[in-house]
């Protein structure tokens, strides 16, 4: 089993909330890589972009985990 079907397989079974999930960490990772605000407000917005990404990243791996597991041959 290859990565991307392993990638194509986790799509397949990705609901609408987990690619909401994924759009949602996906900007907030834009807006860190991005980000252009003033400096009085750069910390607060930092914090809130990084509370959101690590709050979408997490549940969709381990998901993404699990399915790597139940495929288990992995082949680069």
């Amino acid at each position: 089993m290859n990565l991307f079907k392993s990638v194509d397989d986790c799509a397949k079974k990705f609901s609408l909330l987990d690619f909401g999930l994924l759009k949602l960490c996906v900007g907030s990772a834009g807006l860190i890589a991005g980000l252009l605000v003033p400096k009085k407000n750069k910390k607060s917005t930092l914090a809130t972009a990084s509370i959101v990404f690590s709050l979408t990243l997490f549940p969709l791996m381990f998901k993404f985990v699990k399915i790597l597991a139940d495929n288990r041959e992995l082949k680069f």
